[in-house]
């Protein structure tokens, strides 16, 4: 079934582009503004999509010491575990996203408080700049804090978003190192 066939010392090198590659993409990404547009987002997606050209020989790679008649069965079992993978990479990825809105939201809504100077000078602002647009005073002030409230909503999405690419990182990188380290494949 296997012939315990020892790789190359450089046969380590499209598992390192690929890692390299993983986390350049997310790496990238965070050093974008929220407001980047579309065309923005196009070179580093298609950077991440270049992980196909990579992946695509190395998983030939690892096939390639099975029989013939065994590749079926081999192929059947890397299909399951590719499943599971996915089930457990989007369970991971909604589980931190989850924890660290929660967690931003937390943070950003101690800081929308009456004794908070910015938080008061930010609110007068606001409900100034909506009574000089035509509405009453009071309608002016529930209108200034459900802006108030809708932004750190979205700076707290934002903040998750980071948090998600360097989650990506760290995934990146931790296979980086695994994929380094292997010497043979069994």
């Amino acid at each position: 079934m296997c012939n315990d066939k020892q790789l190359p010392p450089d046969s380590n090198a499209g598992e390192l582009r690929m890692s390299a590659t993983s986390s350049r993409a997310p790496l990238w990404m965070t050093r974008m503004s929220p407001g980047v547009g579309q065309a923005a987002l196009i070179a580093p997606m298609l950077l991440r999509g270049l992980l196909l050209f990579i992946v695509l020989p190395v998983a030939n790679l690892t096939f390639r010491i099975f029989a013939i008649e065994e590749f079926t069965h081999g192929y059947r079992l890397k299909n399951i575990v590719r499943q599971l993978t996915i089930s457990f990479a989007t369970a991971s990825v909604i589980i931190v996203e989850q924890h660290r809105q929660a967690l931003h939201q937390a943070r950003l809504a101690k800081f929308v408080n009456p004794y908070n100077p910015l938080f008061q000078n930010s609110l007068a602002a606001l409900t100034s700049g909506l009574s000089a647009a035509g509405g009453s005073p009071s309608e002016a002030h529930a209108l200034a804090l459900v802006e108030i409230s809708r932004t750190v909503t979205q700076q707290a999405s934002f903040l998750t978003s980071l948090d998600g690419f360097y989650f990506l990182i760290g995934i990146a990188i931790c296979g980086g190192m695994f994929a380094a380290r292997q010497k043979q494949i069994d």
